[in-house]
């Protein structure tokens, strides 16, 4: 199945809320938005980047099961901060490797993109979308 499967980060002690996106043309505009990502300068992206554990609203994970920009596996957005897990290598000769990247989305246009979607489709209630317009 082509999609993308997203986890809202917003409960401590619960499931987080997940959905997935099948529509080809918001997979590609959510990913063409990742893609596109300008890089933060002077970041060593040999390992994942862990922000401080906090509790509230961390933003999304976005996991890619789609052949569109397959070499974006999956990437944590929260804000202006991207991190990003690529597919670097060939996958069909078995010498694939993944390698990390931050970007920066300086309007939060990742973000409030996926927002939309949980707010258009009802995902959460509207206390909950307050909580998370509060935190950020």
């Amino acid at each position: 199945m082509k999609s993308l499967k997203v986890e809202l980060l917003v409960f401590s002690g619960r499931p987080n809320p997940t959905f997935v996106v099948t529509d080809p043309a918001q997979i590609k505009e959510i990913l063409a938005l990742a893609k596109n990502l300008p890089q933060k300068k002077g970041v060593d992206t040999s390992e994942t980047v862990q922000p401080e554990p906090k509790l509230g609203y961390q933003g999304f994970i976005v996991t890619n099961n789609s052949d569109i920009s397959s070499d974006i596996k999956s990437f944590e957005v929260h804000g202006s901060d991207v991190h990003l897990a690529l597919v670097s290598g060939s996958k069909q000769a078995g010498k694939s490797t993944v390698v990390h990247a931050e970007g920066i989305d300086p309007g939060a246009t990742l973000e409030n993109k996926l927002l939309s979607h949980v707010k258009d489709n009802g995902l959460v209630d509207e206390k909950v979308l307050e909580f998370i317009e509060n935190s950020k």
